[in-house]
């Protein structure tokens, strides 16, 4: 009953926040006359995979975190995954967590075996913490459309 219950107020809260912050996302059939033409993606719907990928695992994506405790009770607590491995790096001053979500199995307690079972689950989040991050107000980290970092011209991306 609480699973369900937390699905649907993450559900009402993501269509909340859709058609709130970018309204030209939220589902064709609610969307309003626009100068603008918007994508079709539909065709990706029945595209194939390319024969090359047919052993790719998407492994993991990043986020970065300002309190993982904070963190990973959300992902574990809230939304179901399990902690698959942590690392503290303190000499670069941050630490990794990777989340993942349906498990079928325990976690490894070997640290080697955790590792390898860690880096062939499909689909893990890896959760960053920089330290200190915690201490500062608002966003403190880069969308990569803000500034000029890491580009070529030395011109702010725009958007």
């Amino acid at each position: 009953m609480l699973r369900s219950t937390v699905a649907l107020l993450l559900t009402r809260s993501v269509r909340a926040f859709v058609s709130r912050a970018a309204p030209a996302l939220a589902p064709s059939s609610t969307r309003m006359a626009s100068s603008t033409a918007l994508f079709d993606p539909t065709p990706y719907y029945a595209s194939t995979q390319p024969a090359e990928t047919k052993d790719y695992c998407m492994q993991q994506t990043m986020v970065r975190v300002k309190d993982p405790a904070a963190s990973l009770k959300f992902y574990c607590d809230v939304l179901g995954f399990r902690l698959v491995m942590f690392r503290d790096f303190p000499q670069w001053g941050f630490s990794v967590y990777f989340v993942a979500h349906g498990l079928k199995g325990p976690v490894p307690e070997d640290e080697d075996a955790r590792w390898d079972f860690c880096m062939t689950t499909p689909g893990c989040i890896e959760l960053t913490w920089n330290h200190g991050s915690e201490g500062r107000d608002g966003a403190v980290y880069n969308t990569g459309n803000a500034d000029a970092t890491g580009v070529k011209d030395g011109q702010p991306v725009e958007g």
